[in-house]
């Protein structure tokens, strides 16, 4: 079971910076992301460590009108108060609060599964049950987009190598400088057949 370690619950200021930065400034950050998932508007979607709701509300805007679905996770309960606010338009959406591994989520029946600025949170010795978590949950299509600090992940050889053991490939792993420093793109998809 993914055991991760108490669930940390922003203060005021954070989620007013946080809200203050991700609708201006930042919001063309969060929907450059969302643009290059390549969402056709049909998907189930999973939004791993929703936080705030700002990267959310555009993969939710992306479902509303072709009958795709997002779910979002959050292990603080403030929030998730917040992000509940954040997509209270949003119809296509539902909460999970917890832990991934004590929630009653379908088994293979996402498309995606979305996690920005959240894996680097996750210590390392967590994160191949975290990974294999994912891959239970991903249909045989489906596949994992996350965006992170390069320097808090894992290099791209271990990173390879935990998501292997986790039933997952690297499929794709791209680094850029981004407004918040050089991040790390990457797709997983389910290992099928050692491939």
């Amino acid at each position: 079971m993914y055991l991760a370690s108490s669930p940390y619950e922003p203060n005021d200021l954070e989620i007013g910076v946080t809200f203050g930065l991700g609708l201006t400034v930042l919001s063309p950050y969060y929907l450059s992301f969302v643009n290059s998932i390549g969402l056709t508007g049909k998907e189930r979607v999973l939004d791993f460590g929703s936080g705030s709701g700002i990267c959310s509300r555009h993969i939710a805007h992306r479902l509303t009108h072709r009958g795709g679905r997002l779910d979002c996770v959050d292990v603080s309960s403030r929030w998730m108060k917040t992000i509940q606010q954040t997509l209270k338009r949003y119809d296509n959406v539902e909460y999970f609060l917890g832990y991934l591994d004590d929630l009653d989520l379908e088994m293979k029946s996402y498309d995606l599964i979305v996690s920005h600025f959240v894996l680097h949170e996750i210590p390392l010795a967590e994160l191949p049950q975290l990974l294999f978590s994912f891959s239970r949950l991903l249909n045989t299509r489906g596949r994992v987009v996350f965006r992170e600090p390069i320097r808090k992940m894992p290099d791209s050889n271990e990173l390879e190598t935990l998501a292997k053991s986790s039933g997952l490939r690297v499929t794709s792993l791209k680094q850029s400088r981004m407004l918040l420093g050089d991040v790390m793109d990457g797709v997983l998809k389910l290992n099928f057949c050692g491939l």
